[in-house]
């Protein structure tokens, strides 16, 4: 995932390369790659600025977000990169204020540019806020702790209101 930047010539540098998932550190109970990554793309440069355009592809265990249960989630995103100089600038100190074109951005060192960090951010930037095994997943009775897709439980459905919400159940029971 290192390329160098002298052999990036002005027309630019397709590539095709698989990467073992394990160089992305991607491995936690709740998310962690299922199969190895495949990135393609281009590489073009502009003087001492280069810009990465492709796609990334491969597959994220994660878990429901209502019942728990596994589910395997497909990465097929868009990577979007401009790499540039380091800047040494030594009037800059503690804090420096971000822009919105300063996301997309990153410094390469040693002319040497490496897409591992954009290619686990894109992997990462994927994943839903709400992961659900099923459209319609009904989750985990907050009682008694079964998993209402697969059974039905004898739990009393009135009982599970949040005793902080009883006000609006009142109020419901008024109008």
């Amino acid at each position: 995932m290192l390329f160098n930047i002298e052999e990036i010539s002005d027309e630019g540098l397709d590539f095709k390369l698989h990467i073992d998932k394990s160089k992305f550190e991607i491995d936690e109970e709740d998310c962690s790659l299922n199969k190895d990554v495949s990135v393609s793309g281009r590489l073009s440069r502009l003087d001492d600025d280069f810009y990465l355009n492709g796609n990334v592809n491969t597959e994220l265990n994660l878990k429901c977000s209502r019942c728990l249960d596994p589910l395997v989630h497909p990465v097929d995103g868009k990577l979007k990169t401009h790499f540039m100089p380091p800047i040494h600038d030594s009037n800059i100190n503690g804090e420096v204020e971000l822009h919105l074109s300063d996301i997309d951005t990153e410094t390469y060192k040693e002319k040497r540019i490496d897409l591992t960090q954009s290619i686990r951010d894109r992997i990462l930037l994927t994943i839903p806020v709400t992961c659900l095994c099923l459209d319609n997943c009904r989750g985990i009775c907050p009682n008694c702790g079964v998993k209402l897709n697969v059974s039905s439980c004898g739990c009393d459905s009135d009982s599970s209101i949040d005793p902080r919400l009883e006000v609006l159940k009142n109020l419901k029971n008024k109008l």
